[in-house]
């Protein structure tokens, strides 16, 4: 964090009924601007100096990096189940981090940070949450990894079979062990556990972003007695209830590509075009590989014909822009979408070439990979073509286009990640004609196809499975409450969430510079931050703040 400084009500008191229209409105208007940048400073200014009545964490406001400290050990939970749903007691190390250095005792909150297709070996996740939300309410913290994610595994020593995925893979057993993993650590800090009349309850505020944000709305929903607050960013809910317009999220890759490089998306568009007529027209896989500067040996053996390689080759280009365009905050140059679009605008280079030195970009950059494990240096290939394999997840009969069009990612947990997609979690992602891509339409039976043939007959994708029983449909949240949803619009996986309120307590905050889960990004509040997702860090406090005193209330009447 910088001179920022922490999160306070500076802008007093919300409005609950309508804080995301309130705030629109506000921002619309250039004197409201002016007094908003004012305030924003003047509330820096006295967050900076500190108080001299008390010097309680709640009075005293956290403001720079350097004197936070977080726990970022990885610890492990060597109880949990390996399956919540059997009479099978087998348990497993849940590797989970936690941090207490803010909270207050019994009676405070706890953020259930929610962990997602990826591994956790970095720590805490959000400085949002540990480092401003938590001193502001005296809470704790627990971040928990998800099942068959990172190294750490349910099923040790081997990999699991179809039939164990199936029963264990899930998000019905990572919400379980989302619900152990808190009640042991409510124990650690005696904390009442379901009694919220109790002045020793800690009101449970589960968080994440994307399917982890999903996860957290669903823990809402299915355990309301266990968790009272959910804060999910970026949730695409309406995509795994298989209402969302399937091409809606490139799409919004497009638009984001053009506002940030005008004209990007015309020139990704022709160069694509082209790239595909040369592929389809070259004498072989290896000369079209050749001239896009792929090693030849790194062509997987299912692509046998021109046909499959030009249609895993825009997939690979297709996923790895919604990958920039994910991490497309704050705006700027330096953003890998933005280098990317300087590529494909480059007048200078052939449609084949211009592929070529996109793949060479993806090579050298350290967010791709960590998305794809296997992308190295080494000299086995030298440095003068592109691994192609890069882009496979593990396992047998793996492909570049995989079970979500948005992309698997690679090693274990892009395998991990398939198979959820060939299962429970169904994103429906197709490429319109519209886009700046190929025009590819998606189907289930195309999906069914894939699925089968990557992990046999028993595997058969369930669309409506989750909706039917986890009942997350928009008449379904009407009967819930006290879930915030936040999104980007830069973001595509804004296509599938909830832009507006449900209800007066099932909310929605938009962000228009904001990219993928921006208010929960790895950083948290900077000088880089853009004024909305600053108001957004505002907004978020004040509700979550409000619904904790709402907590305490219906505690009282009860």
């Amino acid at each position: 964090m910088s001179s920022y400084g922490s999160i306070e009500k500076s802008l007093g008191n919300r409005e609950v009924q309508s804080p995301r229209g309130k705030a629109n409105d506000l921002l619309s208007r250039p004197w409201i601007r002016v007094a908003l940048a004012a305030g924003l400073i003047l509330a820096i200014t006295l967050f900076l100096i500190p108080s001299s009545s008390s010097s309680s964490p709640r009075n005293v406001k956290v403001a720079i990096s350097k004197d936070i400290h977080d726990e970022d050990e990885e610890l492990f939970y060597d109880d949990q189940l390996v399956n919540h749903f059997s009479d099978d007691n087998s348990t497993w190390s849940n590797r989970y981090y936690k941090s207490v250095n803010y909270f207050e005792g019994p009676g405070h909150p706890i953020f259930m940070v929610v962990g997602g297709e990826g591994a956790l070996d970095s720590g805490m996740l959000y400085p949002f949450v540990t480092n401003h939300l938590a001193p502001r309410f005296g809470a704790a913290v627990v971040q928990i990894e998800h099942r068959f994610y990172g190294p750490y595994q349910p099923i040790v020593g081997r990999e699991a079979t179809v039939d164990e995925l199936l029963e264990l893979l899930t998000p019905h057993q990572a919400m379980a062990d989302m619900v152990r993993l808190t009640k042991h650590f409510k124990e650690e800090l005696n904390c009442a556990q379901y009694n919220r009349s109790s002045k020793n309850y800690c009101p449970v505020i589960t968080v994440g972003g994307s399917y982890p944000g999903f996860l957290s709305a669903m823990f809402r929903l299915v355990y309301p007695d266990f968790v009272d607050i959910s804060y999910a960013s970026s949730a695409p809910l309406k995509l795994y209830d298989q209402t969302a317009d399937q091409y809606g999220y490139y799409d919004i890759v497009t638009k984001a590509a053009e506002r940030l490089s005008p004209g990007c998306s015309g020139a990704v568009r022709d160069s694509l075009e082209e790239a595909s007529k040369k592929i389809l027209k070259a004498s072989s896989i290896a000369d079209a590989v050749q001239r896009m500067n792929v090693c030849v040996a790194t062509v997987p053996s299912y692509i046998d014909s021109l046909e499959i390689l030009k249609e895993d080759v825009m997939m690979a280009v297709g996923f790895t822009f919604a990958d920039y365009d994910m991490d497309a905050y704050p705006p700027g140059p330096d953003l890998g979408m933005y280098k990317a679009c300087q590529i494909f605008q480059n007048d200078k280079l052939s449609p084949l070439k211009k592929l070529g030195k996109f793949f060479h970009m993806i090579e050298e950059d350290p967010e791709e990979q960590s998305e794809f494990p296997s992308m190295t240096n080494d000299d086995d290939l030298t440095h003068d073509c592109f691994d192609l394999s890069v882009f496979l997840p593990d396992g047998d009969n793996a492909r570049i286009t995989t079970s979500d069009w948005s992309g698997s990612g690679g090693g274990n947990d892009g395998k991990s990640w398939d198979f959820q997609l060939c299962t429970l979690v169904v994103d429906p992602i197709g490429f319109s004609p519209e886009s700046m891509f190929p025009t590819r339409r998606w189907t289930y039976e195309a999906l069914t196809e894939y699925c089968q043939s990557r992990y046999g007959d028993k595997v058969t994708p369930k669309p409506y499975a989750l909706v039917e029983e986890f009942k997350f449909s928009y008449e379904d949240l009407k009967r819930s409450s006290r879930i915030l949803f936040t999104n980007g619009m830069q973001d595509m996986w804004h296509a599938g969430s909830y832009l507006d309120d449900v209800t007066d307590s099932i909310l929605a905050l938009n962000f228009e510079n904001g990219a993928h889960h921006s208010d929960l990004s790895h950083v948290g509040p900077s000088d880089n931050d853009t004024e909305d997702i600053r108001l957004g860090f505002i907004q978020i406090t004040n509700i979550l703040n409000d619904w904790l005193n709402e907590v305490k209330e219906e505690a009282g009447k009860n």
